[in-house]
């Protein structure tokens, strides 16, 4: 009996592990330059990131489509960046995650040096949302505004993942 219990705790923690909730706790960066170095340090993955605010409208109306992606392509890694004030973490950006059932990983970026870090990410670029590169090293498409479906999406990923 106590082998089959075993048997049973390991496969519960097994299972348990591969259905991660990155948002049980929704990190809060300050500096771009932070997050910059999270990409860096895995330069050979294939990484999509959208800017989106919980008050954008368009921002809400594509957020299923990176889920979908995040569901049908394991190997992309998917970061959805708030720009909602850190302060409103707790009565704003949880509550919609929540509500959407949003499983890709949500952090809030909290830089308000926007002229710094948007020309980063693309010198077109003037902080409006919403807002979506995907990238792979040195490879880079940047897309201003929503994605109207899931195939738009899909072509921009598979531009990078040749």
């Amino acid at each position: 009996m106590k082998k089959y219990l075993f048997i049973l705790l390991v496969g519960l923690f097994t299972a348990c592990q591969t259905m991660v909730n990155h948002n049980e706790t929704i990190e809060v960066i300050d500096q771009f330059d932070n997050l910059q170095a999270r990409f860096d340090a895995e330069p050979e993955q294939l990484w999509v990131v959208n800017f989106w605010a919980t008050s954008c409208a368009p921002c809400i109306k594509e957020m299923p489509l990176f889920q979908q992606l995040e569901e049908d392509n394991k190997e992309v890694k998917i970061l959805l960046v708030s720009l909602d004030k850190a302060k409103e973490l707790h009565n704003r950006v949880y509550p919609f995650v929540q509500k959407h059932g949003i499983t890709s990983e949500v952090i809030i970026l909290g830089d308000q040096n926007y002229s710094y870090w948007t020309e980063k990410i693309d010198v077109s670029w003037y902080g409006a949302l919403p807002a979506t590169i995907i990238f792979k090293g040195n490879q880079r498409a940047f897309r201003f505004g929503e994605y109207e479906s899931y195939e738009e999406l899909e072509a921009d990923v598979e531009r990078i993942d040749f």
